[in-house]
């Protein structure tokens, strides 16, 4: 992995950080969760570009930095200790037997494990699935459309129309429930 030396440049009350690096061919804008906008680029771009690059995107940016105002950084919050992880598997084995009933299939092994960007993955050939330990901080209501979906992923590999079709089967409002994701942020 590439160390790059970020430099600092200033737009309105915005602290833009910034790299210039030769293999970069474009300019490329990222806000981190944590409200950092930085910024990489090629070696020969001068700050005025940077600066009306970044004007021409002030809207984006500060619309993206006001939904992480607005959103809880899981990642801050302490792991999950043993006892909090047994109620979590609680919880989700309620949901896992109910649609193993309802798909009329059986899931082989689950576990919970910390995971940086994903609330679960399914590995079909196995019947196994691994739910993010953050889940414990979620309502049920999300908890039980993760489970759904991570199983569906036992009859359709991808998220393909035929998938959605399935989840909105057994839970006509999942789209609701997923919408609560967007409340809080895994990094």
């Amino acid at each position: 992995m590439i160390k790059l030396n970020y430099q600092t440049l200033q737009y309105k009350d915005l602290t833009i950080y910034y790299a210039k690096y030769r293999k970069n061919r474009n300019i490329r804008l990222t806000v981190d969760s944590k409200g950092m906008i930085k910024i990489t680029c090629p070696y020969y771009v001068a700050d005025f570009e940077l600066l009306d690059f970044i004007k021409d995107r002030e809207d984006w940016i500060r619309k993206v930095l006001e939904k992480q105002d607005n959103t809880t950084n899981l990642s801050d919050l302490p792991p999950i200790k043993t006892k909090e992880k047994r109620v979590l598997i609680k919880r989700i084995s309620v949901f896992i037997e109910k649609y193993e009933l309802l798909l009329n299939t059986k899931v082989e092994k689950y576990s919970i494990r910390k995971m940086r960007t994903l609330w679960g993955s399914c590995s079909f050939r196995e019947r196994t699935i691994r739910f993010n330990s953050m889940l414990y901080y979620m309502s049920d209501y999300f908890l039980e459309y993760i489970v759904l979906h991570e199983m569906a992923h036992l009859f359709v590999h991808d998220h393909s129309k035929k998938f959605y079709d399935l989840i909105k089967k057994y839970m006509p409002d999942y789209k609701k429930r997923w919408a609560e994701h967007k409340k809080v942020s895994l990094r």
